[in-house]
């Protein structure tokens, strides 16, 4: 009888602990800002870094929170960001969390609702492809071919070389082998705007062989010691 009892009780305390942890997980849950979620969805998710926050969702807290602007997301210029991030900010909190409600807190709708769009099966709003990234094969073929070309490797190391795939080149390697080659042009690396690659570039294109020569078998062609040098020469 005894056993029976508790076991019982040891039931209701279950029962009676497990409902309290039911009611506090939902009273205390941290529920979604729908005007980050929006912005978040706004934004191109590709953690590129180039707005000087911590990836996309570092931009929308700060957009949010109003310490940044849309115009900050540089890869974001060419899809529309600053557009749509004008729209979400123009709404007041009712508007946004009755989109929010009515899209089943899903961001890409709610922003369908906001704009008005009556988005169909045939013609559905998108959020932008973000830009495809290169594989670990890419990246390590292009990083072997920089070691035959000194000038290339001496621009990959002034590059970002977070392989954001932006430029729609596989890669910060295959960029810097590009540019060498005038094959391409350097305002393509929206990321390295923000790090004054383009200045950096004049200075290594002033460059002659026996300098690039010099100053690779100075560094011993270590990436770090030429950023340096190059960053050196910047600032005289």
């Amino acid at each position: 009888m005894a056993i029976i009892f508790s076991i019982l009780i040891l039931g209701i305390l279950g029962i009676g602990a497990g409902s309290f942890l039911s009611f506090a997980s939902a009273k205390f849950a941290v529920k979604k800002d729908p005007k980050e979620e929006l912005i978040s969805a706004a934004l191109p998710g590709i953690n590129c870094g180039a707005c000087g926050f911590p990836g996309c969702s570092g931009l929308a807290k700060a957009i949010a929170k109003g310490e940044a602007k849309g115009e900050n997301c540089l890869p974001g210029l060419r899809s529309g960001v600053p557009e749509k991030v004008k729209l979400i900010l123009s709404k007041n909190s009712d508007d946004l969390i009755s989109a929010w409600e009515k899209s089943g807190e899903n961001p890409e709708k709610a922003l369908e609702i906001l704009s008005g769009d009556k988005a169909t099966k045939s013609s559905p709003v998108k959020k932008p492809t973000p830009p495809k990234r290169p594989t670990n094969e890419e990246v390590k073929k292009f990083l072997d071919e920089l070691e035959n070309n000194p000038k290339a490797k001496i621009i990959y190391s002034v590059l970002p070389k977070i392989n954001c795939g932006v430029c729609g080149i596989p890669g910060c390697a295959a960029f810097a082998i590009k540019i060498s080659n005038e094959e391409v042009n350097e305002e393509k690396c929206m990321v390295g705007k923000r790090q004054k690659f383009p200045e950096k570039l004049k200075i290594i294109r002033k460059m002659n062989d026996a300098q690039i020569k010099e100053l690779i078998e100075k560094t011993k062609g270590n990436l770090n010691e030429i950023k340096k040098e190059i960053e050196e020469k910047l600032v005289d």
